[in-house]
């Protein structure tokens, strides 16, 4: 191989490194979204179960959560077992009926299934971008390997 070919392979080689460092942050990002848009479903699923609870058994007393994560709880006691508020914009609360709360926490759902199916496809066209491009990289590397080789061996004779 010549030393042009040898140079020319290294810097594809480089090239490639660069590449697959930027996927993998792009790949981290990815999932990171992916996680939050889990995490989310999970939290609209539970307050739906939630109101399930309350509007079936009409139970007045009941434990609130003070956190995301559920380090403190505090009993209340539910003045109206027919009605829930629910953030519908940024700002923008509404009274409504629990089935119509759960309403809109199943259309809530179901927007975050989709931008989770989205988020798992690109996961997916990335990971095998990033395969691709890995094995083109190990490619790249056995034929420098062998050039050095043949080169050595060559020297030897």
């Amino acid at each position: 191989m010549s030393s042009q070919d040898r140079a020319r392979i290294e810097e594809a080689a480089q090239q490639l490194l660069l590449q697959l460092e930027e996927l993998r942050n792009a790949i981290r990002i990815v999932q990171s979204q992916s996680i939050t848009l889990s995490n989310e479903i999970q939290e609209i699923r539970l307050a739906y179960e939630t109101l399930s609870s309350i509007q079936k058994y009409g139970q007045r007393d009941t434990l609130a959560s003070l956190d995301r994560e559920g380090y403190v709880f505090v009993k209340i006691k539910l003045d109206d077992v027919d009605k829930a508020v629910i953030r519908i914009s940024k700002d923008l609360y509404a009274l409504l009926p629990i089935d119509s709360v759960k309403n809109v926490l199943s259309i809530y759902e179901k927007d975050l299934a989709s931008k989770l199916q989205e988020t798992e496809s690109e996961l997916k066209r990335l990971s095998d971008l990033y395969n691709q491009l890995q094995k083109k990289l190990q490619e790249h590397l056995a034929t420098l390997a062998r050039s050095e080789k043949e080169g050595s061996a060559g020297k030897g004779s």
